[in-house]
C-alpha cells in the first residue's frame, strides 16, 4: 500500500470520527425526540417532483397515479392536479416558505387552505411552527394535519447514522426537498417509492449575464416553458443573494451525492427507490419505464 493511499485512508476515517462525534452531539442540541410520522398503511407510495416531465406522466399514465398515496412538494397546490390527485403527503423544506413574504409562496399556503378538502399530513421542519401564515392555516384547515420532523443532518459512519435515522433523530442532507420527502417516504414504512418529476436539468438551463450575474431559467411541470425567462438565481425564496457559479456547482454536487446515500439507507430498510421520472439526470436510483 502506497503511502498516499494510507494517508487517504487515515485521515478519511478521522474524518469520520470527528463528523460523526459533532453529528451525535447536534443530534441531542437539537433534534426532539419521541417524532413520529405517519404510519403507511400499504407497500407503495409515489414521490412527485415538479420538474418538467411531470406533465407528460400525468400525461400518459393518468390511471397509476391514483393508485398510490402520493407526496407532493413545494408549490403543487398552485396546479390543476391538486385536487384531482389529492395527495396524502404534502412536504415542504426550504424557509422561505415560513420566513418569507413571496407572492408565490402566499399563493401555495392560502391554496392548500381552500382547496384542500381531504385529510393530508403537512410534513414540515419544526421551525415552521413559527410561521404565522403555517399557523393560520392549520387552524382554519381541520383536514391538514401537522408533522413536524427532525431536519438534523448527519455525517459520519453510515451504520450509526442509518440508526438516528430510523429513529427519525437525524437526516440525511437534503439540499432539495425531493431527498427529504423520499427519506419520510421510507421511514413512514413504504417498500416501494416511485419518483416522477424529478429531471435536474438545471445546468441546462444557466446562464451568467453581462454583470456576472448567474441567472436561471427554472421550469416546473405547470409552466409554459417558452414563457420562462432567465432571472438572477436567487439562494433561497426569503432572500435576494445570488448563487455564485463554483457555489452552485457545489450544491448540486450535494443534492446529487444525497441521492446516492438515500438509495444506501433504503436498501439498508427494505425499500426500492424507482425513478420513474421522463427525464432524469439522477443516476442513484433504479431506472423503470412504465
Amino acid at each position: 500500500m502506497s503511502a498516499e493511499k494510507s494517508y487517504k485512508e487515515v485521515s478519511g476515517f478521522i474524518t469520520q470520527i470527528v463528523n460523526t462525534c459533532i453529528s451525535v452531539l447536534k443530534v441531542f442540541v437539537r433534534s426532539k425526540f419521541g417524532v413520529h410520522l405517519p404510519t403507511a398503511q400499504e407497500e407503495t407510495c409515489i414521490v412527485l417532483g415538479n420538474g418538467p416531465s411531470l406533465k407528460k406522466s400525468f400525461e400518459n399514465h393518468p390511471d397509476f397515479f391514483t393508485k398510490y398515496s402520493l407526496i407532493c412538494v413545494n408549490n403543487f397546490s398552485l396546479t390543476q392536479y391538486y385536487e384531482k390527485l389529492q395527495p396524502k403527503y404534502y412536504v415542504m423544506l426550504d424557509p422561505g416558505y415560513w420566513f418569507g413574504n413571496n407572492q408565490t409562496v402566499i399563493d401555495t399556503i392560502n391554496c392548500i387552505q381552500t382547496k384542500t378538502t381531504w385529510e393530508m399530513h403537512l410534513l414540515l421542519p419544526p421551525a415552521a411552527k413559527k410561521s404565522v401564515l403555517l399557523q393560520q392555516l392549520i387552524k382554519k384547515n381541520k383536514n391538514i394535519h401537522p408533522t413536524y420532523f427532525n431536519y438534523t443532518v448527519f455525517k459520519g459512519f453510515k451504520n450509526i447514522a442509518h440508526r438516528f435515522y430510523k429513529k427519525n433523530l437525524a437526516m440525511i442532507q437534503s439540499q432539495n426537498v425531493l431527498v427529504a420527502s423520499v427519506f419520510l417516504g421510507i421511514n413512514m414504512g413504504y417498500k416501494k417509492v416511485y419518483v416522477f418529476g424529478a429531471d435536474h436539468t438545471w445546468h441546462e438551463n444557466l446562464h451568467v449575464d453581462e454583470n456576472n450575474v448567474l441567472c436561471l431559467k427554472n421550469v416546473h411541470f405547470y409552466e409554459n416553458e417558452e414563457l420562462i425567462k432567465y432571472t438572477p438565481f436567487y439562494k433561497g425564496v426569503h432572500t435576494k443573494e445570488t448563487f455564485r457559479m463554483d457555489e452552485i456547482l457545489v450544491t448540486w454536487g450535494k443534492t446529487f451525492y444525497g441521492y446516492v446515500a438515500l438509495n444506501e439507507y433504503a436498501v439498508s430498510q427494505n425499500c426500492t427507490i424507482y425513478n420513474a421520472s421522463e427525464i432524469s439526470f439522477i443516476d442513484a436510483f433504479k431506472r423503470i419505464k412504465l
